[in-house]
């Protein structure tokens, strides 16, 4: 219990500036025991408040709440119950009776007696107290100083049984003992000594006392007469006590009103405060309630007043108020004309916004731009800069009516999207009439090249590049007449000039597009108060910033995915406007989509024209914020071109492994690789300045890939022409080609192409050169199987049919002519199979030449090493063979 009032004095009476007297632990009669604690406190400060307080525990931790309060001065009677009996119950009657009961009767009773010394000291016992024994009431009134003085005498009654020896005392006894020493042995004798010397002191003693009679008679006379003089004292201090008992009440008295005084002065401050508190902020100027009852929307400076009176009206109404003030008549009177005010307002501004959105929506003048011809997609910045000065009033209508503010949201979107639907429309009829029109000029030549295309190339309307690549892949005839291939070059220039005029449309199409975007969604985030900050602590999906998705990597679509998914958990405010401007500009990505398509369709080499410059556009829009309608739009088109550029390679890459040439004609370089050369080339132009080429590189390994798989089932096939040599001089035409561009994706592929020409030169040089002196051949492939078998390569020559007359008559059948005429034939075998696009006859022969003067070393090797000093020698020397390739060579 010590603890408890500590803590009670400590956190709540002390914070009070009171003085916990007593307390008891208690719990209604009657009701189920719900224990709490009864507290007598007094106030420190004059006048003295006397007062009792109920605790009751918190749920959680040793915290104590106060539940009720009761002024000393309004109890009445204090009833406990039964004075004979130690009863735990009591009743306490303030303007109702509380029965409680105790916890023990111990606490009871000393809670009784806290309660009757209040009463006695500072109600001059007004409180009647019944049932309780009269002895509490007598021990709560005996005086301090009193039992003081009992407290006393009974510490010295207990001091009396013992009491301890001085220093002096102990001195004394040790001197003693110390004169005995030699019989201290005999205790017994010791001790009756001392007991005859300690009669001899009381006898001393009491003479001296008997003597000293007298001298205490006189002192208690004295003392008798002190006594008389003090009850006298305590008469006249009684007789004081009681003239300055009703001086102390008067005192009480004016404490008690001047502390009343004190309270309605305070009151009366406090009322002031809130009186200027209330008319100051409650009170609107006539001016701001004329511009919201008449304001003029429509000028500028009335629209100025009218938004500070919109202000300092939502500043009266965002008072805070207590419920009393909400009592009060001009409080209720002042709301009640400001919520008047404020729907008066909110109606006339309604109606003027919608007017204006309706007013846009049904814009006249949107075809003057495309009536001059001149592709330019009409600006908003006008209509913008008129409903900016609203955005303040907008503000103040979300912040009121979210409701509201969300349809005109809605009106506005639906106004607007009318307008850009048909600028929208008539900006891209523009952008196809100049693309596909048949008036003179540019757009002439575009259609004509296009019809004289589309004629050609007719079965191969939806692959890419039909004036080059295609072209030598359509029929066996164009393979047969070479006279097309020089039309071919000549549509490719025309191509190329159309290419170049659909380029400079696509950079024109977007640089009118991009500013008209950016623009409304500035003004939409501005006038709406879709702000970037409401986002900034969403998830962070794709890290700090959302980057674009670039088509050119692996995992382009799984990331438009997760950009996707991310969206769907943005700010309100993101989203809210990403919703708008998606309404607005409905059919956008349709309508680029559908341009886009439209320019495939001219011819399929735009789409590389449009991969490059989206991509760049796409970059640049690369540091918006993830929430951007210009970067997710363009986005979505640079995935759908895309996507068109793979269909388009997949396409190719088909047409190419399925081509074939006719059997009976003689093959040289096929129109595949020359259709994949002219491929490359015009990409390279294409991206000479682009940034990122991965999905180039892809396309090219792609394409090359098909390229060798159809160069090597062509050579396969039962032609005409050798197929060592269509693979000879297909691949030496690739590996060249590609040592003059230098492009570091195809590096590998030149370095195979490379390896499989050589391969394949020297398995035709192998084939048809052969070994034109078969029958030396024959002779010393028996002469190395006999020096396998273990025959000296000296003995050689003693074996029959390896003599040296056998070697002689060998050698004699070849005779320079014979093998110059043999040369002969051969050379003009190898200038039928090989073609002239090829260009590689004189390596072929060259390196015949080589293998030949090989062979010849060889033999004479095997002479010198098996028949040595026999003098035999071939027909012809090197130098002669030389001189018949050179003689060959120079006759053709």
């Amino acid at each position: 219990m010590i603890a408890i009032r500590n803590q009670l004095q400590k956190d709540v009476f002390t914070p009070q500036e009171e003085r916990l007297l007593g307390l008891v632990f208690v719990w209604k009669a009657g009701k189920k025991r719900k224990n709490c604690i009864l507290c007598a406190a007094v106030s420190t400060d004059r006048p003295y408040q006397a007062s009792l307080v109920k605790f009751k525990k918190a749920d959680k931790g040793d915290v104590y709440k106060q539940v009720a309060w009761w002024s000393f001065e309004d109890l009445m009677l204090v009833d406990g119950k039964d004075p004979d009996k130690d009863n735990p119950e009591f009743d306490l009657q303030f303007d109702k009776v509380y029965k409680w009961i105790a916890s023990n009767p111990g606490e009871k009773n000393n809670f009784m007696s806290c309660l009757f010394k209040l009463n006695h000291r500072y109600l001059h016992s007004r409180i009647k107290f019944v049932n309780i024994s009269s002895q509490i009431l007598e021990e709560s009134l005996r005086p301090a100083m009193e039992q003081q003085e009992g407290g006393a005498i009974a510490v010295e009654e207990e001091l009396d049984g013992y009491q301890e020896l001085t220093s002096k005392e102990a001195f004394d006894i040790e001197k003693l003992m110390e004169q005995f020493d030699q019989s201290i042995s005999n205790s017994e004798a010791f001790a009756d000594k001392m007991s005859k010397d300690l009669q001899v002191l009381d006898e001393a003693n009491i003479r001296s006392i008997i003597v000293s009679e007298k001298q205490v008679t006189e002192m208690m006379e004295l003392i008798d007469v002190a006594l008389v003089e003090v009850k006298n004292i305590e008469q006249t201090l009684q007789t004081y006590e009681e003239l300055l008992q009703s001086v102390k009440e008067q005192m009480d008295h004016i404490h008690q009103s001047n502390y009343q005084l004190q309270v309605i002065d305070c009151n009366q401050q406090k009322l002031l405060e809130e009186v200027i508190f209330l008319v100051h902020k409650l009170d609107l100027d006539k001016e701001h309630q004329h511009a919201l009852r008449n304001g003029d929307l429509c000028t500028s400076e009335n629209l100025q007043s009218c938004i500070v009176a919109v202000e300092a009206l939502n500043n009266c109404m965002n008072v805070k108020l207590f419920p009393g003030h909400r009592k009060l008549q001009g409080v209720v009177e002042q709301l009640i004309m400001f919520e008047n005010l404020r729907q008066q307002f909110e109606s006339r501004f309604i109606r003027h916004i919608n007017s204006l959105f309706v007013l846009q929506g049904n814009d006249q003048n949107i075809g003057l731009l495309q009536q001059s011809g001149e592709l330019i997609f009409p600006k908003h910045h006008l209509f913008q800069d008129e409903l900016l000065p609203y955005s303040p009033l907008m503000a103040w209508i979300k912040n009121n009516s979210p409701a509201i503010f969300t349809d005109l949201s809605k009106v506005y979107s639906g106004s607007i999207r009318k307008l850009y639907e048909k600028q929208t429309k008539e900006f891209f009829d523009l952008v196809k009439f100049k693309l596909t029109g048949t008036k003179e000029g540019m757009r002439f030549r575009i259609q004509e090249s296009f019809e004289k295309l589309t004629a050609s190339t007719s079965n191969l309307q939806k692959t890419l590049f039909r004036n080059s690549l295609y072209e030598h892949l359509g029929s066996e005839t164009d393979i047969t007449d070479r006279g097309m291939m020089d039309k071919a070059k000549d549509e490719q220039e025309k191509e190329w000039s159309i290419s170049t005029f659909c380029t400079q449309i696509i950079d024109q199409v977007l640089a009118e597009l991009e500013p008209i975007c950016i623009a409304e969604e500035e003004f939409i985030t501005k006038f709406f108060m879709l702000t970037e900050d409401a986002c900034s602590e969403a998830p962070q999906l794709l890290g700090s910033k959302c980057d674009l998705v670039h088509v050119g990597n692996q995992d382009s679509m799984e990331r438009v995915q997760t950009y996707r998914s991310a969206t769907e958990q943005e700010d309100p405010s993101v989203s809210t406007k990403k919703k708008i401007m998606s309404e607005i500009f409905s059919t956008l990505e349709q309508d680029l989509k559908g341009f886009v398509n439209l320019c495939d369709k001219i011819n399929p080499s735009n789409t590389l024209h449009l991969l490059v410059v989206v991509s760049q556009h796409a970059l640049i829009t690369q540091d918006c914020d993830r929430s951007s309608f210009l970067k997710s739009t363009l986005g979505n088109i640079l995935v759908h071109i895309k996507r068109n550029f793979d269909k388009c390679i997949s396409t190719l890459c088909k047409q190419i492994e399925e081509a074939k040439v006719p059997k009976k004609t003689k093959i040289g370089i096929l129109p595949i690789v020359i259709g994949f050369e002219e491929f490359v080339t015009v990409a390279e132009a294409i991206f000479r300045n682009a940034e990122r080429r991965g999905d180039l590189d892809k396309a090219y390994n792609k394409v090359i890939a098909a390229v060798f798989t159809s160069v090597e089932n062509i050579a396969s096939m039962n032609l005409k022409t050798p197929p060592d040599v269509v693979m000879m001089e297909n691949f030496h035409h690739i590996s060249c080609f590609l040592s003059e561009l230098k492009i570091h994706s195809l590096e590998e592929r030149k370095k195979e192409a490379s390896q499989k020409y050589s391969e394949h030169r020297d398995l035709y040089v192998t084939k048809y050169l052969g070994r034109p002196l078969e029958k030396l051949n024959i002779f010393f492939d028996g002469v190395k199987a006999r020096i396998a078998q273990g025959v000296k390569e000296n003995e050689v020559s003693y074996q029959l049919a390896f003599s040296k007359q056998e070697l002689r008559k060998v050698i004699e059948k070849y005779q320079g002519k014979e093998v110059k005429k043999a040369l002969e034939n051969l050379y003009k075998k190898v200038v039928r199979h090989l073609s002239e696009e090829g260009n590689l006859l004189q390596v072929v022969w060259y390196t015949m030449q080589g293998e030949f003067v090989r062979q010849y070393k060889e033999f004479q090797e095997m002479i010198a090493r098996c028949y040595p000093g026999s003098g035999i020698t071939m027909n012809f020397s090197i130098d002669d063979i030389l001189q018949y390739f050179m003689d060959i060579t120079k006759s053709n």
